[in-house]
C-alpha cells in the first residue's frame, strides 16, 4: 500500500519510508503515522516484494521487521540490508526485533556487526519510532 501527501510541484518530494513487516495490521499503521507526518511511506508484507522495489525504487530510510525473514537461518533478511546499502550507503535502516540481546542471535547479530543498522526492541511507540525514522532522514539530508 502506497501513499503519497498531496504533491505540490513547488515543494520537493516528501521523503520516502519503506516498511516490512509480516504483520500487515502494524505496517499499515506504522505508514499511516509516517505519512501524518509528512512522509511518502509504502508498506510491504512480502520481503521479496520489498526486494523487488528496491531492484526498482529509491527510499529514503528503510524499517525492516527481523521476523518477516521467517525462515530459520536464511541469509535473506542480510541480503536485502546489503542490497540497500550498496545502492544507498548512507540510508537510514532500522530492523525492528523482540530480541533484547541480539548479539546472541546468530543471524541478527550478523546483520547489526557487519552492516551497522539501528536494532529497536519491539513492542516500542510507534511515535517514538517515527521521530527516530524522522531524525535519521533529516541528519542524512543535511537538515
Amino acid at each position: 500500500m502506497e501513499d503519497r501527501p498531496d504533491y505540490r510541484p513547488w515543494q520537493p518530494p516528501p521523503f520516502a519510508v519503506a516498511v516490512l513487516d509480516s504483520d500487515e495490521t502494524l505496517a499499515d499503521s506504522l505508514c499511516q503515522a509516517l505519512r501524518d507526518q509528512g512522509f511518502a511511506a509504502t508498506a510491504f508484507y512480502d520481503i521479496d516484494v520489498l526486494a523487488q522495489a528496491i531492484s526498482e525504487s529509491r527510499f529514503d530510510a528503510y524499517v525492516l521487521d527481523y521476523l518477516a525473514d521467517w525462515q530459520p537461518n536464511s541469509p535473506r533478511l542480510e541480503e536485502i540490508v546489503a542490497a540497500i546499502l550498496a545502492g544507498t550507503p548512507d540510508a537510514p535502516v532500522f530492523v525492528l526485533g523482540n530480541q533484547t540481546r541480539p548479539e546472541n542471535v546468530e543471524p541478527l547479530a550478523g546483520i547489526l556487526m557487519r552492516h551497522r543498522v539501528r536494532y529497536l526492541v519491539r513492542p516500542l511507540a510507534t511515535p517514538y519510532l517515527v521521530k527516530r525514522i524522522g531524525e535519521a532522514i533529516a541528519k542524512r539530508a543535511g537538515l
